[in-house]
């Protein structure tokens, strides 16, 4: 039944974004579009991706794979939260860092990648 009712807004917004101007369609396709899953950003890498890349490199069911890529991301978030730096070669170094004072702090994290040239030089 959800899916009935999706697919009726979906139809409907479409049908009235076809009908109006151009600047009110682009505003209502963005609208639209906030959270599904079909419009992909060709620079965007989700965790099915990585998945699927690990499992096929490394000859290992997607099952494993699934649950050491989670651990890993999971394990990465704590030590980031508890403000720890973070070095992965080849990838380089994530640090926390505190911006702001008082009841504005925020905390930012700053990634330094491993220059390539750094990554030939052990290679050769």
């Amino acid at each position: 039944m959800a899916t009935k009712a999706k697919t009726t807004q979906k139809t409907s917004a479409k049908s009235a974004i076809s009908e109006a101007p151009d600047e009110v369609a682009e505003l209502d396709l963005a609208d639209e579009t906030i959270g599904q899953e079909n419009i992909s950003d060709p620079n965007l890498i989700k965790k099915k991706e990585i998945y699927d890349h690990v499992s096929v490199s490394t000859g290992l069911r997607k099952r494993d794979v699934r649950e050491a890529v989670d651990s890993m991301l999971e394990y990465l978030h704590s030590c980031l939260s508890d403000g720890k730096t973070i070095q992965m070669p080849p990838l380089g170094k994530i640090k926390s860092v505190e911006r702001g004072s008082g009841d504005n702090i925020k905390m930012h994290y700053k990634l330094m990648l491993k220059k390539t040239n750094d990554i030939e030089k052990k290679v050769d």
